[in-house]
């Protein structure tokens, strides 16, 4: 009598190849979803900076007279305004950040996790045609960890000067 007990190399090298394949297909879904993921929160720093600096230029605009000439073809590559309490603020990019200047002093209003490609601002209604004034803010950005993304992004805003009714 033979009692040998054990795994013959044939069902050994089946095996092995087995969970060889098994291996490979879970590893290359664990990094799909790691990409997956590593995007996504790009995605989300990219929404997170536009809003902040959209919502904030728009809630000062709104306010504020604009002094940037008409330009509806959207070349203007910085906003001009006077607001009623911080006075003359520009608006524009440079080196990948939004940048506020108000008195003199400029400061940034996006951090550097993200890249500006593009800030363009077009006017419309800003002289003395009693129209009023609106301003379209057009922008392209791009995280800065090297992700393949781009987002565009477009708003428009309507300026009304409370000067008048901020004295009264």
């Amino acid at each position: 009598m033979n009692n040998q007990k054990g795994f013959s190399i044939v069902e050994v090298v089946v095996t092995t190849f087995v969970f060889s394949i098994i291996s490979i297909i879970v590893v290359t879904n664990f990094v799909g979803i790691l990409d997956l993921q590593r995007r996504g929160s790009a995605a989300q720093v990219i929404q997170e900076e536009a809003l902040f600096a959209v919502e904030s230029m728009a809630r000062e605009i709104r306010v504020s007279q604009i002094q940037s000439p008409n330009d509806p073809n959207c070349t203007l590559t910085s906003l001009t305004i006077d607001h009623p309490i911080n006075g003359p603020t520009i608006y524009s990019v440079g080196n990948g950040v939004i940048n506020k200047t108000v008195g003199g002093n400029t400061f940034s209003i996006t951090s550097t996790k993200v890249n500006f490609s593009r800030l363009n601002f077009c006017v419309k209604g800003a002289g003395i045609d009693n129209e009023q004034p609106r301003i379209t803010i057009v922008a392209s950005i791009q995280p800065t960890n090297g992700e393949d993304l781009q987002f565009d992004i477009q708003t428009s805003i309507s300026s009304r000067d409370l000067r008048e009714e901020l004295l009264n």
